[in-house]
């Protein structure tokens, strides 16, 4: 079976999609987790990520926190929140 190039390129730009949205999830995680004693405020990574103030809270979960843990090399300056936000 023959695909359309058009469904190709489909296919590739929502796999580019996922992993853009994968990644600011990773810094949202990161502004909010790991930033020094001041994290980043909601409506500011709000403002710049594109997400809603209350999007930012659910963006990450734990999955993200753990993958910023390990490029970062240390564990988040906040204590880890069970429960809060979804893990992908």
């Amino acid at each position: 079976m023959v695909v359309a190039p058009g469904l190709l390129a489909l296919d590739d730009l929502r796999t580019q999609k996922e992993a853009v949205n994968a990644q600011i999830r990773w810094l949202l995680a990161y502004g909010r987790e790991f930033h020094g004693s001041h994290p980043y405020g909601l409506e500011e990574l709000a403002r710049r990520s594109g997400y809603t103030f209350s999007g930012v809270r659910t963006a990450y979960g734990e999955k993200e926190i753990q993958t910023v843990a390990a490029q970062v090399g240390r564990q988040p300056n906040r204590p880890s929140r069970p429960g809060k936000g979804k893990a992908r």
